[in-house]
């Protein structure tokens, strides 16, 4: 490490990583605010969505939040976030619907965003999307989440 740090071309390279990298963050914390503002006003306080993922406590407040900002046109970083926090049993009949919606937007194809969306939806769907989900496991398009999507499947014939 010392000796690339030595090196200029390094240096100025790493630095340059760093400068963009705030660059995304700034933008990523101005584009989140109505999001962390309308969760404040459900009195869920945090520094951002993903405050939310795997967090202990509850914010069963924030949920129908959380439903409501998934469809909006966020970063993808912050759909991902969103998607994530919505990850929990207790969304099941909040959020399940926009879920589903959300994931069979063909406006949204980001990966790590769609990856999310089945995830979520594996947990929180109920036995009223169960064809739906039996079309999208059919379907090539969904062929990078077709092993969640039959997740979902099997949560919904053991409830």
């Amino acid at each position: 490490m010392s000796q690339l740090n030595g090196n200029s071309d390094f240096v100025c390279q790493k630095k340059g990583q760093e400068v963009r990298q705030n660059k995304i963050e700034a933008q990523l914390r101005a584009e989140e605010k109505p999001l962390l503002a309308a969760l404040a006003d459900a009195g869920v306080r945090v520094n951002s969505v993903w405050d939310l993922v795997n967090s202990k406590s509850n914010y069963g407040s924030a949920l129908p939040v959380l439903a409501n900002h998934l469809r909006l046109a966020y970063h993808p970083k912050i759909r991902e976030g969103i998607a994530r926090a919505l990850t929990v049993k207790q969304a099941r009949g909040i959020a399940g619907k926009v879920i589903l919606n959300e994931l069979k937007s063909p406006n949204d194809r980001n990966p790590e965003v769609h990856w999310a969306l089945a995830n979520a939806l594996a947990q929180v769907a109920d036995i009223s999307m169960i064809e739906e989900i039996k079309e999208m496991v059919a379907d090539a398009r969904y062929k990078d989440v077709h092993r969640i999507l039959k997740l979902a499947l099997r949560n919904l014939t053991v409830q």
